[in-house]
């Protein structure tokens, strides 16, 4: 995967880069007291909130990205799969994997979800963002204008190109729960609206306030979620 760390940086600077992380962390408030592996960190954002009331261990490829800062206090290790299978048999509560399976070979997916179900605690729980095809075609037809990428990705060619991350591949939820034997618990909804709204209005006065209500509103109701641009999905360890 490459990645284009000052997009990235950028990117997160921006008010929708604030929101998303509040829509986020929001979602994933529930999580106290408890053994946290965040597997593809990146600048380590979700792990430092996370940080607060868990013992975290992020786990990133890109060293660049992983050591950007050096006043995080969280477990840091560079790798990938090979470091999964290093790690003890059920040392986890939670595991975190955030935009991550879109860049990682489809063939692929199988062994990083087997780690993840050795890793994960009975009743342990996987926090998956991934994005959503429907999501993606509304907002290349509507942000983006660009029908061309949005019949592309109708007519089943999944793939797409990140300004950040480079090229990535878009998979169902049906796909990925054929692949593991965790249990499906409930998906959530994330940038239904805000990514389609021009980005003038995203510097007002009161924005992300507003838009972070709305969007929390809807995040696990139906049709909202099944059109968001990405969908977090919840699994249980049995």
């Amino acid at each position: 995967m490459t990645v284009n760390i000052n997009a990235y940086k950028e990117m997160l600077n921006q008010p929708w880069g604030k929101i998303m992380y509040r829509l986020i962390f929001a979602q994933l408030s529930h999580i106290k007291n408890k053994q946290v592996l965040d597997f593809g960190a990146g600048f380590g954002t979700t792990s430092q909130y996370l940080s607060q009331n868990n013992t975290v261990t992020a786990v990133e490829p890109n060293a660049d990205m992983l050591f950007a800062d050096d006043t995080q206090t969280f477990t840091k290790i560079n790798g990938s799969l090979e470091v999964l299978k290093n790690l003890p048999e059920q040392s986890f509560d939670v595991i975190i994997c955030h935009n991550v399976f879109e860049y990682i070979d489809k063939s692929l997916h199988q062994k990083y979800l087997g780690e993840f179900e050795r890793l994960l605690k009975p009743n342990g729980e996987l926090s998956l963002i991934k994005h959503n095809l429907t999501g993606k075609v509304i907002h290349q037809v509507i942000f983006n204008n660009n029908i061309e990428d949005a019949l592309h990705l109708l007519e089943g060619k999944d793939s797409y190109n990140s300004s950040s991350f480079g090229h990535g591949e878009t998979y169902s939820i049906d796909e990925l729960t054929s692949k593991t034997n965790l249990t499906l618990e409930n998906y959530q909804g994330l940038r239904t609206f805000y990514a389609l709204q021009p980005n003038a209005f995203k510097t007002e006065e009161g924005w992300l306030e507003r838009l972070t209500e709305i969007e929390l509103a809807v995040a696990n109701q139906e049709p909202y979620k099944d059109i968001a641009f990405l969908q977090h999905l919840t699994f249980r360890k049995p």
